[in-house]
């Protein structure tokens, strides 16, 4: 009798513990970290006037304020605050620089997103003009 009990609080036991480790497996959840990131453009020579991106896919304006904390000449390309429009995808960006209202700076990025942060794939990261 000792012996039913003790099989079947192991199997009731196994069961459970079966069944929180699927639930737990298809629940998806990722840690992200706190860091803020941002893909960035240099511009070597003389300072904008004004900048954007462009999300090529949707040809939606995206308008960053860079609050010179990138240091002299570097502006944001995109930062995190756009990675939910692009979570696990990649995408192609046009960040434009004008100086006098003439676009000197006309550079394609190609940035993808994951479920917590945007990430560089490949662009012209320096011009010189």
């Amino acid at each position: 009798m000792k012996k039913n009990k003790l099989l079947n609080f192991l199997l009731i036991l196994a069961i459970i513990m079966f069944v929180s480790c699927k639930s737990e497996s298809q629940n998806n959840t990722v840690a992200c970290t706190m860091e803020f990131r941002t893909v960035t453009i240099n511009v070597q020579g003389d300072t904008l006037n004004h900048f954007y991106t462009i999300r090529v896919t949707s040809g939606d304006t995206i308008r960053l304020n860079s609050g010179n904390t990138f240091g002299a000449n570097t502006y944001p390309v995109l930062d995190d605050s756009y990675q939910s429009n692009i979570a696990n995808r990649t995408e192609q960006f046009r960040f434009v620089g004008l100086k006098n209202n003439a676009i000197i700076v006309d550079e394609l990025f190609t940035i993808k997103a994951d479920q917590c942060h945007i990430s560089y794939v490949s662009g012209n990261q320096t011009v010189i003009f």
